[in-house]
């Protein structure tokens, strides 16, 4: 039998009832920015930093229960053979003010990299080698007194490769400066 370079390496059993979903945190940089650290990646996991900029500039946005996402996307095509990842990070900041509304200008200008965090305690980065870009959002007062006064952000990009894992210790080490 031959074997490929894209041979099949293994197979799942049904994992236990204690997965959990959502979006605790959202830490945004610039591509540009997050390109000085230089991540060493191992078996799609960051495990260092090369780069002798550290910590990075990273935002962190905190996300209200049930709110906010991190979807990634396989796109194929069989007939060219090729495949794409598109990741996506859904962002939802309350209460409208001018100050939240003058950074998601600048967001808006951007390429940028999330490490987000989710509520099971795992982190991923998206947009590692080109970058998310604010390509869709909302802000509104809704209608009824329990309705989103605010906004909704939807960062989306495109990589040749999924998104990357990343330890709680390396997210430490690349953003400890940054935090809010």
């Amino acid at each position: 039998m031959a074997y490929t370079s894209c041979a099949l390496t293994t197979g799942f059993d049904l994992d236990c009832r204690d997965a959990v979903g959502g979006v605790k945190s959202v830490r945004l940089a610039s591509l540009e920015d997050y390109e000085l650290a230089s991540a060493t990646v191992a078996a799609g996991a960051i495990t260092a930093w090369a780069g002798t900029v550290l910590p990075l500039p990273f935002f962190k946005y905190d996300q209200l229960k049930e709110t906010s996402s991190l979807t990634e996307t396989i796109n194929g095509s069989s007939q060219n053979g090729t495949v794409y990842y598109t990741p996506e990070v859904v962002i939802v900041l309350s209460k409208l003010d001018v100050t939240k509304r003058n950074e998601i200008k600048v967001l808006a200008q951007q390429r940028l990299v999330a490490i987000v965090e989710g509520n099971d305690g795992s982190y991923w980065v998206a947009g590692y080698d080109n970058g998310l870009e604010l390509n869709a959002g909302t802000s509104a007062t809704g209608t009824a007194f329990a309705d989103l006064s605010g906004y909704s952000l939807t960062l989306s990009g495109m990589e040749k490769e999924p998104m990357l894992s990343i330890a709680q210790a390396e997210v430490d080490l690349v953003t400890s400066a940054t935090q809010a």
